[in-house]
């Protein structure tokens, strides 16, 4: 009824419904349709004749047989050969001569339908653009035929005509054979792939986002269940279609466990759309270090996510140290660290191994350092220079400085990087001033980049964070070095570190060669309920939805006097469980076909994967807006955007990769807003690492191929590059007014000023310039770039815009050649 009504109101519909109406009032004309009675009455005699042809045709070729075999026979047997070749021979004469006859007489019949369809033909052409048009329609009506019955004036249900969708060798047998997967769903779901009944209820309603799904995933080419689970074959009772029985070990799936199933064809799923429950699960499981302690295929070269403890007797306060281990949240509520419930006794075991083992490595770091740092949190002029220091050159990109203060958040309550609110109980400004001037000095594998502060910038931070904390409050209890140094102490904290697994997450001397200590997760998904342990825990279903929530929840929740525990608790909310659930539910051993994974899974979207957990380590984000998301550092800077740091949109098309390694692996050579006060840090970035980076953004790109050789003397013309001067120039669009070029600044304030095009060459992508220069927008939306096209000059190039724009590319790309201010070459830049 609704497809009906649409149509009633669709003018198209209607306009084609009248020239349906014309053409077959035109054939009850009387001319018309006497001839068309003329050549119909013609038909059934014809026909007889075409019939009788037939038949004759048909009995001398079945006579015909026959004297084949009879003349076969005479040879082999010696009967008379030249009778039957004869007889042969005259009945293949007789059926030529009827198969003429037939032909002909089929030919009378074809020329009089070919008259009567010629007059018909207008109703015919009208009916077939009627029937285009209202074929949704009469698509739904099939169906919707197929689950009533009319019996004379009454209608009632029936068992439905049944729709199926084949997948081929989409699953795998028990003898790892491929074999087909049968889907029944749309038997039910008949509106599944129809927009309008969005507000119908199931199972006739539209698919939810049904452009975003069924538009990127049609179901006569996806099916359902690869998506929903269920039982797809099954058709007796919705309990049955949806897999809720018994045995059946994939039921429907519902609200965000749906997205469990998009990591099966889509290799990198954080920036995927309706992904994004997985995505922040699989963001929780990288980030809390799940793979430290839990074997994942495909996650296992991830970096140990804690600090390395080689050198912590040189960092931490003892006190602090066992305190911290015994309960991370009671001094940091956001941190990522668990809580492994130990005793006092466990935690100072603990620590005392960790202080001994680092105690040589330590020293010897020690050793090295500058004696006088002079830091000093009583100087409130030291201090004031070092909160400005912290909050203009990028700390506040990562690290919060206030108890209720948040950078970045991992998953609802936990900071991505620590919290510095109370570091003066931790550590010391010795410490903090080495830290801060180089952190890979300190360790060599850190997260840690280099700010490339001074000596006088690091002596100020580290004043200014230990003035913000309170310091460790004295304890006639407390922790002493010596009890951390008693050698048997220190043996029972090595075993309570092997049995946890510690060095799953960090670097402990002495630990280097220990093994995951926790179940592998690689097919956990597809544990039956048979093989969870529920130990005496009360209120829990008996399914492993509720198993996995409640081990996240309380993970010793299942541990009895008998079956111990040994995960920590890392105090997650409700929605990180349910997103690590989901996360957790994707874990199983289907693998589809590479015909219906996404295409690139193995190439573009590996790089992807690759350079997005990269990115994610060092927290790029924290300071960079990437393709709509992070940059949370800019909330620093409302007041002034343009000091912020730069925004990273499609910045593998708009960046040359050769450029963009040399500026990861030292970004100091290269100040292109030198004169903001915020800084692109330092990373401890490999070779393979930077490379990953670079790949990554060149694969969110899209391009097949970045590399390119762009040289004026051979891509560009006297003509375009003089051109290109004089459009840049202040007698048009006056570039110089806002960009930098080498060393000539513009005039006016500095928030004000642009990029320094001395280095676009080298830099910038030169069919990106073309697309920036076209439309700003665009390219990066709320840029201060004005637009200057459409409505270029008349005067250049004819008005001709296209190729005024690449004569300012091709004098941008010049500047390769300056010289500090001559661009290409003076010989190159003449009057045309």
């Amino acid at each position: 009824e609704a497809e009906e009504a649409s149509l009633g109101g669709n003018e198209t519909y209607q306009e084609l419904q009248a020239n349906l109406t014309k053409a077959q009032d035109a054939l009850k004309e009387p001319s018309t349709a006497a001839e068309i009675a003329a050549l119909e009455a013609k038909l059934p005699g014809l026909g007889l004749d075409n019939r009788d042809a037939d038949i004759r045709v048909r009995f001398i070729k079945s006579e015909l047989e026959v004297a084949k075999f009879k003349y076969d026979h005479a040879i082999q047997e010696g009967g008379d050969v030249g009778a039957a070749r004869e007889h042969r021979d005259e009945l293949s004469r007789q059926k030529e001569t009827l198969e003429a006859a037939f032909a002909e007489s089929q030919a009378d019949v074809a020329a009089v339908e070919g008259e009567i369809a010629k007059l018909r033909a207008p109703v015919t052409a009208a009916q077939k653009e009627l029937d285009t048009v209202a074929s949704e329609r009469d698509a739904i009506q099939v169906k919707l035929d197929g689950m009533k019955s009319v019996i004379g004036i009454l209608e009632t249900d029936r068992i439905p005509t049944i729709h199926q969708i084949v997948l081929p060798d989409f699953d795998v047998n028990n003898f790892e054979q491929p074999v087909g997967r049968v889907d029944r769903c749309v038997t039910c779901h008949i509106g599944i792939d129809r927009a309008g009944f969005e507000d119908v209820g199931q199972p006739l309603a539209t698919h939810p986002d049904r452009s975003l799904y069924i538009g990127k995933h049609p179901s006569n080419q996806f099916a359902c269940t690869p998506c929903h689970d269920g039982q797809g074959v099954a058709l007796n009772s919705v309990e049955q279609a949806h897999g809720d029985v018994a045995f059946w070990l994939q039921p429907l799936l519902r609200g965000p466990q749906q997205q469990s199933r998009c990591i099966d064809c889509h290799r990198e799923v954080v920036d995927l759309e309706g992904a994004g429950n997985i995505a922040k699960g699989e963001q929780l499981f990288e980030q809390l270090g799940c793979h430290g302690c839990h074997l994942v295929a495909g996650y296992e070269e991830l970096d140990k996510v804690g600090p390395s403890l080689a050198r912590v007797s040189a960092k931490v306060d003892p006190q602090w140290l066992v305190d911290w281990i015994q309960n991370p949240q009671a001094f940091r509520p956001r941190t990522k660290m668990p809580n492994y419930m130990f005793s006092d006794e466990e935690a100072t075991a603990v620590a005392a191994y960790v202080w001994t083992s680092s105690q040589e490595d330590g020293a010897e770091w020690e050793a090295r350092q500058v004696s006088d740092t002079g830091v000093d949190a009583s100087n409130p002029e030291l201090v004031a220079e070092g909160e400005l220091v912290f909050n203009q050159v990028g700390c506040r990109g990562c690290h919060a400085v206030g108890e209720e203060q948040v950078s970045r958040s991992l998953g609802v309550d936990k900071d991505w990087a620590p919290n510095l609110s109370r570091v003066a109980m931790k550590t010391n400004g010795e410490f903090l001033y080495a830290w801060v001037k180089n952190p890979k000095g300190y360790n060599a594998h850190t997260r840690m980049p280099s700010l490339r502060l001074s000596d006088q910038e690091a002596r100020a931070v580290s004043s200014y964070l230990l003035s913000i904390s309170p310091t460790m409050e004295p304890d006639p209890e407390t922790v002493t070095v010596a009890m951390l140094e008693d050698p048997e102490r220190a043996e029972q904290g090595k075993a309570l570190i092997r049995k946890y697994g510690c060095a799953g997450c960090h670097t402990i001397n002495g630990m280097e060669n220990e093994s995951r200590i926790g179940v592998e997760l690689s097919a956990f998904a597809a544990k039956g309920i048979e093989e969870l342990f529920f130990g005496n825990a009360k209120g829990i279903d008996h399914n492993w939805n509720a198993w996995t929530y409640g081990k996240l929840e309380n993970p010793r929740v299942y541990a009895t006097e008998h079956v111990e525990g040994i995960m920590p608790n890392f105090h997650l909310s409700h929605e990180d469980i349910i997103n690590l659930r989901v996360w957790l539910l994707s874990r199983n051993d289907r693998q589809p076909p590479m015909s219906y994974r996404q295409p690139g899974y193995d190439g573009r979207w590996a790089k992807v994967q690759k350079g997005r957990r990269l990115v994610d380590k060092y927290n790029c984000q924290g300071c960079h807006e990437i393709d709509g998301k992070g940059g949370y550092i800019n909330a620093l800077y409302e007041d002034n955007p343009t000091e912020a740091p730069p925004i990273l949109y499609n910045e593998g098309g708009k960046v040359q990769p050769e450029w963009l390694y040399g500026f990861l692996q030292n970004p100091a050579l290269q100040p292109l807003r030198f004169w903001l006060k915020v800084r692109m840090p330092t990373f401890p970035l490999s070779a393979d690492d930077t490379t990953s980076i670079v790949e990554y953004f060149t694969a969110k790109s899209e391009l097949e191929n970045p590399y390119f050789f762009w040289d004026p003397k051979v891509d560009s013309t006297p003509e375009l590059l003089h051109n290109g001067d004089l459009l840049m120039s202040e007698e048009y669009f006056s570039c110089w007014s806002c960009h930098v070029m080498g060393d000539k600044t513009p005039g006016g304030p500095m928030e004000y000023w642009a990029p320094n095009l001395a280095y676009a060459h080298e830099r910038l992508n030169p069919d990106w310039i073309i697309r920036w220069i076209e439309d700003p927008q665009s390219e990066m939306p709320g840029t201060k770039m004005p637009a200057f096209y459409p409505g270029g000059p008349e005067d250049i190039f004819d008005g001709d815009e296209a190729k005024q724009i690449v004569a300012m590319r091709d004098w941008i790309m010049s500047l390769d050649y300056m010289s500090g201010n001559a661009a290409a070459g003076d010989e190159m830049v003449q009057e045309p």
